[in-house]
């Protein structure tokens, strides 16, 4: 079972100020959650797979104000289909990894935790959902420094880049060779001489 870690203090916050520590931990094994430790303030929740919305402490809270009565329903999110923002597919990915799809989310504040919980989640989704991330992978950009339009296509295992966590250009063949990630999820791409790429107006690799 996939596991998150939560603030006790800050889910609080996020579900109300008013709530106790002895009521959130009362309620979340209603909502389908086994707490599986404490430490302080600090608990692991296990959840299932199956609700992806409880990876993050954001999920959790929703969860928990509709199960205390405090704020009922989905949280309504206002998406616009059409804006200045695109992804142009290249035929070349057709046969390789066809998909593509993006979001771009304004108008919040994300402080280090909230960085931690959203990579944590795409994480847990990698491994659950994207099975591994065969059937699916994603990826959290800053889109300030970003050009566009966006283009998805295919380019050579000898394209270089700067990979995450890194300050040296690589190949592509030396990410999935040398990196941990590389050999974790290298396999995905099997023995394609051609790997899908994600770029941006200037040629900067996403």
């Amino acid at each position: 079972m996939p596991v998150v870690e939560l603030n006790i203090n800050r889910i609080r916050k996020l579900v109300s100020g008013k709530t106790t520590r002895k009521q959130i931990l009362d309620a979340l094994p209603f909502l389908g959650l086994d707490i599986e430790s404490e430490d302080g303030d600090e608990i692991r929740i296990e959840y299932s797979p199956n609700r992806p919305d409880y990876s993050t402490d954001y999920g959790i809270a929703t969860g928990l104000q509709g199960l205390l009565g405090i704020k009922k329903g989905i949280q309504k999110t206002i998406i616009k289909k059409k804006g200045k923002f695109a992804i142009k597919v290249d035929s070349s990915v057709t046969k390789i990894r066809p998909y593509v799809t993006g979001v771009i989310a304004t108008n919040g504040k994300l402080d280090d935790v909230s960085i931690k919980q959203l990579m944590n989640m795409q994480e847990d989704l990698h491994f659950g959902i994207g099975r591994k991330r065969k059937k699916s992978s994603i990826g959290l950009h800053d889109a300030d420094k970003i050009s566009f339009p966006l283009i998805y296509s295919t380019t050579s295992r000898e394209h270089k880049f700067v990979p995450l966590n890194s300050n040296t250009e690589h190949t592509i063949d030396e990410i999935l060779t040398n990196t941990e990630v590389g050999q974790n999820y290298g396999s995905v791409l099997g023995d394609v001489k051609q790997v899908p790429i994600i770029t941006d107006s200037e040629q900067n690799t996403i």
